[in-house]
């Protein structure tokens, strides 16, 4: 599920709505068996890696912002890379 977060995430722009972003990878894989749940699983394991940071705004909509560990597993091409590469 992370990979399939990740894919979505580097498809969109640095800062973008949660609820945007969960409905994007709900899209994205055309699984109706993918919950909200499943991609908020994710986007706490991106905020766990610092991939991400969410912000509320005064508004109250949470956004997601990309960090700079998001931009280097982008270079490396996936979460999995970059878990290795971190593990060296």
């Amino acid at each position: 599920m992370e990979e399939v977060a990740f894919k979505v995430l580097s498809q969109t722009q640095d800062v973008i709505k949660v609820d945007n972003f969960v409905r994007q990878v709900i899209d994205f894989t055309n699984n109706s068996e993918i919950t909200y749940e499943d991609v908020r699983e994710s986007i706490f394991k991106f905020m766990f890696y610092k991939f991400i940071k969410v912000q509320t705004t005064s508004t109250e909509e949470n956004y997601i912002s990309k960090e700079q560990n998001f931009y280097q597993a982008k270079e490396l091409g996936s979460v999995g890379s970059w878990l290795k590469h971190k593990r060296v």
